[in-house]
């Protein structure tokens, strides 16, 4: 930490037994001290947080603000960091924190550090990315405010200053399908209330407005009916957007929530209006252009789409070093690489395409774009596209680029480098998918059954793909334990019922 700079790790929690300790175990002897403020747990929240040596406090619930407020007022640090229970921190992010804290605590200007939630999916997998700011000052002027959605604020300003870096934590809240119904109903509940106190002209209005229209958004998919309901409030909300800044997060998003809505309703024509409208807000917006490639691609518009599917994963390689947005589509990343080499292998264009992704990726070198390039030469110049694949892996340190080298070095009969570049991919990212599904036929073909085995496994927990258990089928035969012989009956047996 900063020289003789406090920072204390603030938690609000109830009934959080099954989650608090893998968010303990990730922040222990990391901060001056660990405040969890219980507002009325009846399992073993309590004892847990105590173990880890945290000082707990009770509160009785009044709204999510009341409970932040009442830790920082408990907190002895100088800085806060708020963690939800359902969350972990990792050991590099931590590192990047106490380099931002250097930065910035001699600078009595900047308030907050931004906060990213990478949003892991059921598989293990980071679906999406939100941000807010939950790491401030202990300061009298800043405080929490609101019952849902709350947010940290300079009293005297109504905002937070923050500076342009961020650090991430992992989210586990989302991974099942119905904690996220039961939160938006939660929210939408607490939404409503809040704003029956506020007026319709009133920035902070707009701003419960958008949380209506994303909390229907994922009750949607559960139920169509919240589609048009949340018509009403995207109207709403959009005459009103002139008076909301262009770099507002609440802004940019809320363009993807409603184009989305409109292009599930099957109202392309609008969809596509109000995402190119936020095209002219921030062109390099990952969702917006997702979602274009998506409307495109189903209206059989293939240069379109193209050409909306090259702009995404510019945008992604622009935007998720810093983590600096907010994005639903991240997880559909390696889907729309492979997608787009197969589009633009077949199109009338495709040396103009391929000429623009070469000039893409010598001009800036980007991830993405350069795994596209990658796949396109992969047969038409194996030589080139090894030395692309080689230099972004290294450059970007990236589990996808050593699982497609992996793949790679496999497909082309040189195992040892396979398995050295696949081990590389899982030691960044145990839960790629590729990666564990060729260490699995790697490790089979050495005979190293169990590995084999496990590898398989872990990869059809993650892609879903049972088509793979016929693989695994042959594995099976080998093992000479009966206990994984029957663990993979078991789940077979389930996947047909």
């Amino acid at each position: 930490m900063a020289k003789d700079t406090k920072v204390s790790a603030c938690i609000i929690a109830k009934n959080e037994e099954h989650n608090l300790p893998r968010l303990l175990e990730s922040i222990k002897g990391k901060f001056d001290e660990i405040v969890l403020v219980d507002t009325g747990s009846t399992d073993k929240t309590v004892d847990i947080a105590k173990q880890y040596g945290a000082k707990v406090y009770y509160r009785e619930w009044q709204g999510f603000a009341d409970a932040r407020q009442y830790a920082v007022d408990m907190a002895t640090g100088d800085w806060i960091w708020f963690f939800d229970a359902d969350c972990e921190l990792e050991e590099e992010e931590y590192q990047k924190f106490k380099r931002i804290l250097l930065t910035v605590n001699d600078n009595p200007t900047i308030e907050g550090i931004g906060v990213v939630y990478k949003n892991l999916g059921p598989n293990g997998q980071v679906k999406a990315l939100s941000s807010t700011v939950h790491i401030h000052r202990k300061h009298p002027d800043l405080v929490w405010e609101g019952k849902i959605h709350e947010r940290v604020v300079n009293k005297k300003t109504d905002t937070i200053t923050i500076p342009p870096y961020r650090v991430s934590v992992l989210h586990y809240g989302y991974a099942d399908f119905q904690t996220q119904m039961c939160k938006a109903k939660r929210n939408l509940k607490l939404i409503f209330e809040e704003l029956r106190d506020m007026k319709s002209k009133d920035y902070h209005y707009y701003i419960y407005v958008f949380y209506i229209v994303q909390s229907y958004n994922a009750l949607s998919l559960s139920d169509k009916k919240y589609l048009k309901k949340s018509l009403r409030h995207i109207s709403s909300f959009l005459n009103y957007a002139d008076n909301i800044p262009n770099t507002s997060t609440f802004k940019k998003h809320f363009y993807v929530y409603a184009g989305r809505i409109f292009a599930q309703l099957e109202k392309d024509d609008e969809a596509v209006e109000i995402l190119e409208k936020a095209l002219n807000i921030d062109q390099f917006y990952p969702d917006y252009n997702y979602l274009l490639f998506v409307i495109y691609k189903n209206k059989k518009d293939l240069e379109k789409a193209i050409e909306y599917g090259i702009n995404y994963l510019v945008s992604l390689d622009k935007n998720t070093n810093t983590y600096g947005f907010i994005s639903d589509s991240l997880i559909n990343k390696n889907k729309v690489i492979e997608e787009l080499y197969q589009k633009i292998i077949s199109s009338e264009n495709k040396e103009k395409f391929e000429e623009e992704i070469k000039t893409l990726w010598k001009t800036y070198k980007g991830e993405n774009i350069g795994r596209l390039l990658f796949r396109i030469l992969e047969n038409k110049n194996p030589k080139e596209s090894e030395k692309i694949i080689k230099k972004l892996a290294i450059l970007h340190n990236s589990d996808d680029a050593y699982a497609d080298l992996g793949e790679y070095f496999y497909k082309n009969g040189k195992t040892e480098e396979a398995l050295k570049n696949l081990l590389k991919a899982i030691e960044l990212n145990s839960s790629n998918p590729k990666a564990n599904m060729y260490l699995s036929r790697i490790y089979e073909s050495l005979g190293d059954y169990e590995k084999a085995f496990f590898f398989g496994m872990k990869y059809i927990s993650l892609s879903g793909d049972v088509s793979f258990l016929t693989q695994l089928e042959n594995i099976v035969e080998h093992l000479s334990d009966n206990n994984l012989k029957e663990k993979f009956f078991h789940i077979k047996e389930k996947i047909k019922v």
